[in-house]
């Protein structure tokens, strides 16, 4: 490296001049042990149980809503007539939404072959995955009463009941589906 390219550097983008991040003298097997013993104490301290419990009371916070919205219906919702699916479509098009930019992620990392994409691209698949997850949770809750979720499907019957192809919740369900 000639001396013109070393001066080119800015000093404070040298990585020369930047202090040290951890003290002279220690080693990778320091601080592996240091960022390992975290996971590995033999007890959680008392902020993780802590946290731990407003976690569970919020999971049970929303088993209680979903049970009231499927026994009560989308009404809860204040859903009438002029406007049938605000907030619902809103909220699964989002996860879809968050599914497609992960496979978008993933997709370009791997088309210009980037050779340190391996741990981003798992981060990639594991977010459509999970979002993907959380859309298909949708048409079951947007139904509300979920023992009638046979009418989304095209069953022959007496009285000759088709379903309604425009309606947003069918659309949720194709687009999971696919």
């Amino acid at each position: 490296m000639t001396d013109t390219a070393i001066n080119a550097i800015p000093s404070e983008d040298d990585p020369r001049q930047r202090p040290l991040l951890t003290k002279p003298g220690v080693g990778l097997s320091e601080i592996t042990e240091t960022v390992s013993g975290i996971a590995e104490m033999p007890k959680p301290p008392r902020a993780w149980y802590v946290a731990f419990a407003i976690a569970l009371s919020l999971l049970g916070l929303l088993g209680v809503m979903l049970a009231y919205l499927i026994f009560t219906g989308v009404g809860v919702w204040g859903n009438n007539n002029p406007v049938f699916w605000g907030w619902p479509i809103v909220n699964f098009v989002f996860w879809v939404g968050i599914g497609h930019a992960g496979t978008l992620i993933s997709a370009i990392l791997f088309l210009t072959r980037q050779n340190w994409r391996t741990g981003v691209n798992r981060f990639a698949e594991a977010m459509t995955i999970f979002a993907v997850c959380c859309a298909a949770i949708f048409p079951g809750v947007h139904i509300g009463r979920v023992w009638l979720a046979f009418y989304l499907f095209p069953l022959p019957n007496q009285m000759s009941l088709w379903p309604n192809f425009r309606s947003p919740l069918l659309w949720d369900v194709f687009a999971v589906g696919t």
